[in-house]
Formats: C-alpha cells, sequence, structure tokens
C-alpha cells in the first residue's frame, strides 16, 4: 500500500489529499495552523476552478456553500504617467 506525507492544507494540498485518497492510497495532511479561519488568496472561482471542482465529483458541496454568481468583472487601472520635463 503507497502512503502520501502531504505538506500544508490548502486548496491545493487537499484537493490532491481527496484525488490520491480516492486511488486507494494513505495520505497523512500536516498542516502548520491550528485554525481554517485564515484569508485565502483568492474570493472567486473562475470557470476553469469550478470545472474542476465538477471533475472531483465536489460541485454539490459549493451548491450548499452560501455563495452569489457573478456575471462580470470590472478593472480599473491606474497608469501613472511620468512627464520627463
Amino acid at each position: 500500500m503507497t502512503q502520501v506525507v502531504i505538506v500544508g492544507a490548502g486548496p491545493t494540498g487537499l484537493t490532491l489529499a481527496l484525488l490520491l485518497v480516492r486511488t486507494g492510497m494513505t495520505v497523512k495532511v500536516i498542516e502548520v495552523s491550528r485554525s481554517f479561519r485564515r484569508i485565502f488568496r483568492g474570493e472567486a472561482l473562475m470557470p476553469s476552478g469550478l470545472e474542476a471542482i465538477a471533475q472531483m465529483g465536489l460541485s454539490d458541496v459549493i451548491e450548499r456553500i452560501p455563495h452569489r454568481s457573478l456575471d462580470a468583472w470590472e478593472v480599473y487601472i491606474e497608469i501613472d504617467r511620468f512627464s520627463g520635463g
């Protein structure tokens, strides 16, 4: 039996753990934080992320989490103009 240790229980580490467990491997996840109350780098799931979740069979989990869908993005970029004068 293959045994795997994953260091870090962020989105990527836990996704890898799930996929490996489904193949029959024994997985141990090590996380330094005692709480999952932390800020992740993104607060939105892009279509590719939602597709990955669907492929893992976890769409029903996402549907149970309070959320709202976005139909558009607005991006504002302030460009500083340098005057050489």
